[in-house]
Order: C-alpha cells, then structure tokens, then sequence
C-alpha cells in the first residue's frame, strides 16, 4: 500500500474540517500547550491541560493517552503521545515519531491527523525525512499532516525522492478568491461626474 500524506495549514479550519477516524498530538513539557496540542486541547475544552494537571498524564517519553473526543471535534479518539523534550534532538525524533504513528495503526487507525514534534535546530528537510522514514514503518490508507502547507508539501516531496519511496504527497486545494463585487453601473442616461 503506497502511503498518502496530505498537507494541511494548522489552524481551527483545518482542525473543524478534518474528516479522520483519529488525532494523534505530540505534547512536550512547554505549559501551557503549544502548536496543534494548544488548538487540539482549545477544541477539547482544555482535557490535555486536564489530565496533565491531574497527574494522569504527565506526557514523558514513552507515555501515551487516549481521549475520547465527545463530539468536540470530528475525530472521535484523542492520542496524545509525551515527548521527553521540545524540540528533539533528530536522535530522539526517529523514535517519538515512530512510536506514535506505530499505536495509531496499532489502534486500527486507517485515516489520522498530526502534525510533526519540533526538531531541534528546526532543519524542515531533516524532519520531512525522517517523519517519513518513521511514516513507512507501518502505512495506513492516509495522514493528514498539520503544518506550514506549502513547506511541508515542498519538504515532504523533496524527502520522498531523496529516499526513492512510493509516498503521494497531496496539497490542500488552492483558495480561488473572487474579486470583490463591482457595485452597480449607473442607469442608461446618467451623469457620472
């Protein structure tokens, strides 16, 4: 199965208009949340930051938790997956990385949103790379991946051609802006002064 990663601006619109079985958000130590875990637990009314401060999770390497979403946003399952740092370093990246994507498919996740943990030095050709080499460890039919779309499209297709894998990198649909309304012409016959 060729693995479908489709790019999307992180934002609340992207957010309300997903169409996934699942989440799965990286949260690290930053108080209070960050990137898309700060939009995810903004939309489920603050459980992250809950259970964090309830000391049921406390998202440290190798944690994860699942939260049903309750009809807060379309997805119904919530997986949040501890990092040991932000950002990582690309030694602690591969891993996280890996280990997420591998308990959303374990979970028999077929289509899923996410957005990649923060590397160190913020190289986005190094993270394209390696979220992909952690991607092909185990596909499903189709990811949705938050971010900067343009860059992400761009850095994903360099990194797939890099690596020579079967990877269809999809960009959102381009927004076609009509011109704004032209107001009326004035009647046959008038003054235009």
């Amino acid at each position: 199965m060729a693995l479908k990663i489709e790019v999307a601006d992180l934002g609340l619109p992207a957010i309300d208009a997903l169409d996934v079985d699942a989440v799965g958000v990286f949260v690290g130590p930053e108080r209070p949340l960050q990137g898309f875990a700060g939009f995810i637990d903004w939309r489920m009314c603050g459980a992250i930051s809950r259970t964090i401060r309830n000391e049921l999770f406390h998202a440290g390497r190798g944690e994860a938790l699942l939260l049903p979403t309750g009809g807060r946003i379309a997805p119904t399952r919530l997986f949040c997956f501890g990092l040991p740092d932000a950002p990582l370093t690309p030694e602690a990246f591969l891993p996280a990385a890996r280990a997420g994507l591998e308990a959303l498919a374990r979970a028999g996740s077929e289509a899923f949103a996410v957005a990649m943990p923060p590397l160190a030095g913020g190289d986005p050709s190094l993270a394209a790379r390696l979220w992909l080499e952690a991607s092909l460890s185990r596909p499903v039919r189709r990811q949705v991946l938050l971010g900067d779309a343009r860059q992400l499209q761009r850095e994903l297709a360099a990194a797939r051609n890099t690596l020579a894998v079967e990877v269809e990198v999809i960009a959102p649909p381009s927004r076609v802006e009509m011109p704004r309304r032209a107001r009326a012409l004035p009647h046959v016959g008038g003054v235009l002064r």
